[in-house]
């Protein structure tokens, strides 16, 4: 017993020792924003003892007392040390640059180091809480080689994107999105309103990160859609931990963006130009007998005398101070086992032109429950209802901004007593000029679009092994757009048949089932050889069901709006579309010891768009990337942190070519002695196939001084072939307009992106961060049938230029002995003529498309206070004013339309340097025909986004249990500068850079409050 005893106390001595030799640390890691970070690696330095953080973002550690310091490490954050202490709060900072960095690109994610191809990620701070009504907006300037353009300003109105370029003639051009893993259904749905939006059901408060595929190597896996790159849209999902509450709220103001000098004449100005042109032409020999013409009412102009006492500027008229304001609520939460989300939200924008406004509601929830080790199901729904109102664009008499560019200064909008001024006795009807009153169309017409959205998904993942999990996704979209237009019976566009109305009604349901193995396998023993392998079978269907109808003579009165009103049905139409793609694909990747990587992916694409011959089709791409910076001669380095050579190619295609083109159809309908009768109209063409795209990319990833500056420097040339276009067929053949598509055309796209960044100044209070990124494209056509010319509107496709060069009369100014107009008789700009007729239509060597593009941001932060200024540029392309031969006519339409003030600088007496003819009433010379005289240089810079914020300090919020609050206030297109002097419109006219008359670009100013807890 003794012994026994002894032992005993030899026992608790030594564990007392080896006891007081060991403590236990506690703490909790939480993100840059508060949040708390589970997962998050724990590692006692110089030990082999570890942790991880809980999900709640906790942690509990046992060391030996001897450890003084603890590193700390996440998955898309930068490793940390700290010191030991009793309860430690520890703050990880996002990655910048790092290998580490996980990415979302097809059918599931990446590390850094796995990625061979070009993708460029876009975060949830960089879209949400902006105020546009749609996230392909928020876009602009945030990725090299990604031009985001919007030709309207309307509250909801699409927007271009294009990526690497335009890539097809007469196919679609834009990039396939991709929705939590749905095929998305984008762009403008709408039949009779001006534009809008399929993604403005989108509210990108809900979004968590959009990946942007820009080459082979990370496209070609979505084969037949991959051909104009891949936007992948990731939303918001269940998070666990402890539950998480935020909330956000924002109100605003939208004014225009943009005044250019050269701007409609005011009335003394207008006068002024229109008695010059009436003794210029012979009609009158000085301003009193001008005066006369112009009041005459039999063999004058007949405007009323009183004209010269009114100055009405109709900018002001038809635009105003719009409001802005938006609401979001999102709460997360949950256990190991079970997380969820659930998010709520309303936007509010009334559009600084008359007549437009949008209202958008929406809901999100999110569910993940892990049943077992092996088997986790997850499920989204997210839905939105918006109310769009958009007027009239381009030359309809009801557009009120063809009101405000064409009505002359002294016309009102309002009579005498304050009544809107229409069907005037005095026979002011219209107001001039064949142009109505703005402010009663605004009134008395509607222009109305209602969308309903609704987005789900489901999803089952199933470990069958430690190395090989089965996944199986369902994601489908519902839209439901309504629209109701109605012109008023008293005035305007609905007078002359008593008012006019028309609905009409369009149904999308799509949906995408995927179902792919990922297979993991180890190639050695230390596990830093391996492959991965995902193969899996993919089914796509889209089917579109469209209604409208017309009728005319309504009530007499405002109150009755709707079709059941009209008591002359003028006509009714309905369709049904759809198209169904069926998928087999592939995507692999080999790494050795993260220094050596090869990627593959292989689609074969089956589609029933395209010709029986032609259905299946296969798409693929190899790429390849070094790490260098992990190669034992850079291990280390001090200045070079990253560098990564990486290289790809492949091909994919592009099937946005219309559902039925490659079909014999006939249309029925037709009238036939009385009876129904049919009639083809469609020839079709059984070989008809993808457009194909073959893209090399090169590219370097590099960062120095621990990431302090870092970048991306590309270069890639993108060949497309198979291009469908339209070709002439014999009369005798009886084909509708004598043509059939066929693939016969071919293009190049080849550029260089730069992106760069830094961290020039980092202390314990203040930061400065730096990014800037660079786009170059060149365009050009290689192949056209018989290589003739393709006439496309302003511009004339050819072989060996851009396919979106302007082709028209060439421009050479003005005679400086008489006044009149001068043109090139060609091309080669070595002949003047001053006739019309001698002047050849030709290339003109300037293109819509910019040279350059690309943003520079500055970020600030010190302490609680952050200020991030984003500066957007666009240089080389040029701008068509569309409707310059109306308003710089030298004195074709003055009188009936106003003048812009460049018109002022017409010339007057010999030996005059100008670019305006002399005006003189009735024309000079047809010098206001379309020419290069209308295209100005669409050069400008924009400070597109400034925000200043203010963060409350956690050591004051944490009494109220609050996490964080974040006040702010930010504006977006506040500055522009750098344009052509007499460009009259906004210089962001969209992708085929044409000044048409629409709403105008807002500038917005709007302050928030963000609190989370």
């Amino acid at each position: 017993m003794r012994k026994i005893a002894l032992m005993l106390s030899v026992f608790i001595l030594m564990y007392s020792l080896v006891f007081a030799q060991v403590r236990n640390v506690t703490g909790k890691v939480t993100d840059d924003k508060g949040l708390a970070v589970a997962g998050a690696a724990i590692q006692a330095k110089g030990t082999k003892i570890g942790t991880v953080s809980s999900t709640d973002g906790t942690f509990t550690l046992t060391i030996p007392t001897s450890v003084k310091t603890l590193i700390i490490s996440a998955v898309n954050a930068e490793s940390t040390e700290v010191g030991v202490a009793g309860n430690l709060t520890i703050t990880l900072k996002p990655v910048t640059g790092s290998l580490s960095e996980v990415v979302v690109v097809a059918y599931g994610q990446l590390k850094k180091t796995n990625i061979t191809g070009s993708v460029t990620t876009v975060k949830a701070a960089d879209i949400e809480d902006k105020p546009f009504t749609s996230v392909d907006k928020a876009l602009q300037g945030t990725v090299a080689g990604l031009q985001s353009t919007s030709s309207s300003g309307a509250p909801g109105a699409n927007t271009d994107i294009r990526i690497r370029g335009i890539g097809s003639i007469t196919a679609g051009a834009s990039p396939l999105w991709v929705i939590d893993g749905a095929i998305a259904t984008t762009g403008d749905l709408s039949t009779q309103t001006t534009t809008a939006n399929a993604l403005s059901s989108l509210n990108p408060d809900d979004i968590e990160s959009i990946s942007v595929l820009k080459d082979a190597a990370s496209t070609s896996i979505y084969g037949s859609r991959g051909a104009n790159g891949v936007i992948i849209v990731t939303t918001k999902r269940a998070k666990a931990g402890k539950s998480a509450i935020n909330f956000t709220a924002e109100d605003g103001a939208n004014t225009l963006a943009f005044k250019p000098s050269n701007k409609p004449l005011n009335s003394i100005q207008s006068q002024t130009l229109l008695r010059e042109s009436l003794i210029n032409a012979g009609y009158a020999t000085d301003n009193a007998s001008a005066d006369a013409v112009i009041t005459d009412p039999v063999n004058g102009l007949g405007i009323p005398a009183g004209y010269t006492n009114t100055n009405t500027n109709w900018l002001d008229v038809v635009t105003r101070t719009g409001n802005q304001a938006q609401y979001n609520l999102s709460i997360s939460g949950g256990d190991p086992k079970t997380q969820f989300y659930a998010s709520a939200g309303s936007f509010n924008q009334l559009g600084t032109t008359i007549a437009s406004d949008f209202r958008r509601y929406n809901g999100n929830i999110s569910i993940t429950h892990k049943a077992s080790d092996k088997l986790t199901f997850s499920a989204g729904l997210n839905g939105s209802t918006s109310d769009q109102n958009t007027p009239l664009n381009t030359g309809n008499f009801g557009n009120p901004i063809l009101a405000q560019f064409f009505l002359l200064p002294w016309y009102t909008p309002y009579n005498k007593d304050g009544s809107l001024r229409y069907n005037d006795a005095d026979g002011e009807f219209p107001l001039g000029g064949g142009i109505y009153n703005p402010v009663v169309q605004a009134a008395y017409n509607k222009y109305n679009l209602k969308q309903t959205v609704i987005r789900g998904n489901v999803l089952g993942e199933y470990k069958i092994l430690n190395n090989l999990k089965f996944t199986s996704r369902y994601s489908g979209e519902y839209f439901d757009v309504s629209e109701d237009m109605y012109l008023n019976p008293f005035y305007g566009d609905g007078y002359g048949t008593q008012g006019y109305g028309s609905s009409a009604y369009k149904r999308v349901f799509d949906w995408t089932w995927s179902n792919f193995a990922d297979y993991k396998q180890n190639l050695n023993k230390d596990k830093d050889f391996y492959f991965d392998l995902k193969a899996g079978y993919e089914a796509y269907q889209q089917k579109v069901y469209q209604l409208s109808a017309t009728g005319q003579a309504f009530p007499g009165t405002l109150a009755l709006q709707y079709l059941a009103s009209a008591a002359t049905p003028v006509g009714a139409y309905s369709v049904v579309a759809g198209n169904t793609t069926n998928s087999l694909f592939s995507v692999a990747d080999v790494n050795y010891k993260d220094k050596y990587v090869l990627s593959g992916s292989f689609r074969r694409d089956g589609s029933s768009v395209f010709g029986v011959n032609h259905r299946w089709a296969n798409f693929y791409s190899v790429g390849g990337t070094w790490n260098m910076n992990e190669e034992n001669f850079l291990k280390g380095n001090k200045t070079i942190s990253l560098l990564k050579l990486r290289t790809s190619y492949g091909i994919n295609g592009n099937q946005a070519i219309g559902n039925y083109t490659a079909l014999p159809t006939f249309g029925f309908g037709y009238n036939y002695t009385g009876q129904p009768g049919s009639a083809l109209n469609n020839v079709g063409n059984p070989d008809l196939t993808w457009e194909l795209n073959a893209i090399f990319n090169t590219g370097v990833d590099f960062g120095l001084f621990k990431n302090r500056l870092y970048g991306t420097l590309e270069w890639y040339s993108r060949n497309t072939s198979k291009l469908l276009l339209s070709v002439p067929l014999s009369q005798t053949a009886g084909a509708p307009g004598n043509s059939q598509n066929r693939n016969i055309g071919a293009m190049t796209n080849k550029g260089v992106e730069i992106t760069l960044g830094g961290k020039p100044i980092v202390t314990k209070s203040f930061s400065w961060d730096v990014s800037f990124n660079f786009s170059h494209n060149v365009n050009k056509v290689t192949q056209l049938y018989l290589n003739a010319p393709v006439s496309n509107g302003v511009f004339n496709i050819t072989v060996g230029h851009d396919i979106q060069e302007f082709y028209m009369r060439q421009w050479a100014g003005v005679n400086p002995a008489d006044g009149t107009p001068l043109w090139y008789t060609d091309g080669t700009h070595t002949k003047t003529t001053g006739s019309l007729a001698s002047a050849q239509l030709s290339l003109s060597g300037k293109s819509a498309s910019p040279k350059y593009f690309g943003s520079f941001t500055n970020t600030f932060n010190y302490k609680g206070f952050s200020l991030q200024v984003q500066f957007f540029y666009n240089f080389g392309n040029y701008v068509d004013n569309l409707w310059g031969s109306y308003t710089s006519s030298e004195g074709l339409y003055l009188g009936s339309f106003n003048q812009l003030t460049s018109e002022l600088t017409a010339w007057q007496k010999p030996g005059d340097k100008t670019n305006v003819p002399q005006v003189i009433f009735g024309g000079n010379n047809n010098s206001q025909r379309a020419s290069t005289r209308f295209l100005y240089k669409g050069d400008y810079i924009r400070l597109r986004n400034a925000e200043l914020s203010y963060s409350i300090p956690k050591t004051v919020l944490k009494k109220a249990r609050i996490n964080n609050i974040m006040v702010y206030v930010r504006g977006t297109n506040l500055l522009t500068f750098g344009t052509d002097k007499n460009i009259p419109f906004d210089p962001e006219a969209g992708v085929t850079s044409s000044g048409d008359l629409n709403v105008y670009i807002p500038k917005t100013v709007t302050g928030g409050i963000k609190i989370g807890l």
